[in-house]
């Protein structure tokens, strides 16, 4: 008797076989070994079909090595939280890529870029403090935010700039 056995990654690998004494061949994709980060990676290798934007890495650092790493920390304006306007975090600063989280009315961020209207923010997850992102210090040379917080796209509009 014969049995189909997947099995998937976390980065959507998958490999598939009939059970046979055949090894696995896995579908082409990035590894989940490999250094680069998602945001390097273009969806189209894993996904002929996507039309969006390449998803865009948050850049720190970018005001040089005497300012903390992300100079402006902003809120989250109210909102129709019942309605179909709401802050999405997106993986490029475009509505048409991936959503990949929803912000809070109220909620802290900090802004590290922005582009065509979006704001690139790091935010501390549920059980971290913002402290605990590590980009309230200078770093040497601007490079891609890799966490520990989380990060992405929001549209401008939904913040409200505090400080920075």
């Amino acid at each position: 008797m014969r049995f189909l056995i997947c099995t998937a990654g976390a980065i959507a690998l998958a490999a598939c076989s009939q059970g046979s004494d055949e090894p696995a061949t896995p579908v082409a994709g990035p590894s989940s070994t490999a250094a680069a980060s998602s945001a390097d990676v273009d969806p189209r290798t894993i996904n002929p079909d996507y039309t969006g934007p390449i998803p865009l890495a948050i850049k720190v650092g970018g005001d040089g090595p005497d300012m903390d790493a992300c100079g402006t920390y902003a809120e989250v304006v109210a909102y129709d939280s019942s309605g179909e306007d709401i802050p999405y975090v997106h993986d490029a600063p475009s509505a048409s890529t991936k959503a990949r989280d929803k912000l809070s009315p109220g909620q802290g961020v900090q802004v590290c870029a922005a582009q065509n209207g979006f704001s690139g923010i790091v935010y501390p997850r549920d059980d971290q403090d913002a402290a605990d992102c590590g980009i309230g210090s200078p770093v040497a040379t601007e490079q891609n935010y890799t966490g520990p917080c989380l990060a992405g796209w929001v549209e401008s509009r939904y913040l409200e700039m505090i400080a920075g």
